[in-house]
């Protein structure tokens, strides 16, 4: 075993990993006491047991993190979580003196966990003067800065408005200028990459311009961003693990590939402790620990990747052989009704090759030779 994979492992058995919980009157004492208090809800004995089991591995860290931080167990627990109305498991809340809570939602593991507690334990906007701006805008991975007059309360009214609703995912500050017009900023740190507009007058522009700035290149798949991609209209390409590190590292890999195919493909990691038993509805074998699937929602085809090694190379050709008519399909739930109308189902995808280019097909070729001009390469599958 390399240090590398051996030093996780000492950390992780030195930190006594395992659910360390608490009891209904220690919760209860808990949420009296203090002025905030993270409480993780599980239940290993349901159809979620899946997903409270991958918890348990990431919560010593959040523990370590966030000193009011503890878990309860549901099963041995039950009008205690009756009490707080836990109907899905884990479910983890911010509870605030007062009474007041909030939900997360977000990927399940310690790093962004942590992220949302600090986020929800400082003001909505953050007031900033100049200085404290260039520091703010590396805070998270993504910051929105807005740079307003005193003049334009409309404008700072809905960028507020916009950060109560949006602070448990987004950093939010605000610095005053001294004449209008008001600009606002925007930083996806995770991606290195920036946006800024003054065009602001729209009611939803605010929005629109975050829910660009913050489109993530390889996002994790989640019970809240699920239905967002399946309804995109583009295809997913999905990298499906066990194990929290391979996850990251093919997050990073993948990103330039997924910038160059983002008009067609999004690249989504998934967490198989939160979702186990996808691999098998998408053609991969059921007791996978890793895999990658490229799925066309709009067709309900899946193309598993059947190779011995998992590579951004070899996911790329596989992508090639897709839209060349030379990969397996596999059908993913019911077959519709009219299966033969999935063959005329024709979407533009260039087909592009190590370098960005595009490559030419046969067909591609005959075209250009017909009508004198390039045309993008035609197929059913993506």
């Amino acid at each position: 075993m390399s240090l590398k994979t051996l030093l996780p492992l000492l950390a992780l058995t030195g930190a006594g990993l395992g659910w360390q919980h608490k009891t209904d009157t220690e919760v209860r004492d808990a949420l009296k006491a203090n002025e905030h208090s993270l409480v993780a809800s599980t239940f290993v004995n349901t159809d979620n047991s899946d997903a409270s089991t991958a918890l348990e591995k990431h919560w010593s860290a959040v523990e370590d993190a966030v000193p009011a931080a503890l878990s309860v167990d549901c099963s041995t627990s039950a009008s205690l979580c009756s009490e707080h109305d836990v109907a899905s498991y884990p479910a983890i809340r911010l509870y605030r003196q007062g009474g007041m809570k909030h939900h997360y939602r977000g990927p399940r593991k310690a790093s962004e966990i942590t992220a949302f507690v600090r986020r929800m334990l400082r003001p909505a906007v953050v007031p900033l003067d100049s200085k404290a701006a260039k520091s703010f805008n590396k805070d998270d991975d993504v910051v929105l800065i807005a740079h307003m007059a005193e003049s334009e309360t409309s404008l700072r009214e809905r960028f507020t408005e916009m950060a109560g609703r949006y602070r448990d995912r987004y950093a939010f500050g605000l610095t005053t200028i001294d004449e209008a017009p008001g600009r606002i900023a925007c930083y996806n740190n995770a991606d290195g990459a920036f946006h800024m507009t003054s065009e602001l007058d729209e009611v939803d522009s605010m929005e629109k311009m975050l829910k660009k700035c913050a489109s993530q290149l390889v996002p994790r798949l989640t019970r809240r961003n699920e239905a967002e991609y399946l309804s995109s209209g583009k295809s997913l390409t999905y990298f499906f693990s066990t194990v929290e590190e391979n996850l990251d590292s093919w997050t990073s890999a993948v990103k330039p590939m997924a910038k160059q195919y983002h008009e067609y493909i999004t690249f989504v990691t998934v967490d198989l402790g939160e979702y186990p038993d996808m691999p098998s509805l998408f053609g991969l074998p059921p007791d996978a620990t890793e895999g990658v699937a490229v799925y066309n929602p709009a067709v309900g085809l899946a193309f598993p990747f059947k190779g011995d090694k998992i590579t951004v190379d070899a996911v790329a050709q596989h992508i090639a052989d897709i839209s060349e008519g030379n990969a397996d399909a596999w059908q993913v739930g019911e077959p519709t009704a009219d299966e033969e109308i999935v063959e005329q189902v024709m979407e533009e995808v260039p087909v592009k090759g190590r370098d960005g280019s595009k490559v030419e097909t046969e067909e591609t070729k005959e075209a250009t030779k017909e009508t004198g001009e390039e045309k993008p390469e035609i197929h059913d599958e993506l």
